[in-house]
């Protein structure tokens, strides 16, 4: 019986050895659970996540369409304002156009030669 009894306790000795490494491993394996489940992101978090970014998604929507819409309005205002230039540029032109500038010009530069030459006239001295 004594043998018995030893072989109890080389057995005992071997299942607390051959234990020891698994305890260590549950121990190692509790402590990875408990770090992915501080890290976990919950199923109904994930949906408030996603029913958020959704609502931000419509409101971005809702404000592109807005600035598109107040785009488009400068858009149309600057080309009415190029059409109203161009349409004064149109009328002037066909008015007073650039060969009537220079006729002018001309005219005018004739008016200013013929008052010089009777200003020179009225202050040379009269010859006798």
């Amino acid at each position: 019986m004594a043998g018995a009894g030893v072989a109890l306790t080389v057995a005992a000795m071997l299942g607390g050895l051959a234990y020891l490494p698994i305890r260590e491993a549950t121990s190692d394996l509790k402590q990875s659970v408990s770090i992915l489940t501080d890290k976990m992101v919950t199923q109904g978090e994930l949906e408030w996540r996603t029913t958020r970014s959704a609502e931000d998604r419509a409101r971005t929507d809702g404000a592109v369409k807005e600035l598109d819409r107040v785009f488009g309005s400068y858009d149309q205002r600057f080309t009415d304002q190029q059409r109203q230039i161009d349409e004064v540029k149109t009328a002037q032109g066909a008015v007073y156009g650039a060969r009537d500038v220079i006729i002018e010009l001309r005219e005018n530069q004739q008016r200013i030669e013929r008052e010089l030459s009777t200003i020179r006239a009225a202050r040379s001295p009269a010859s006798p």
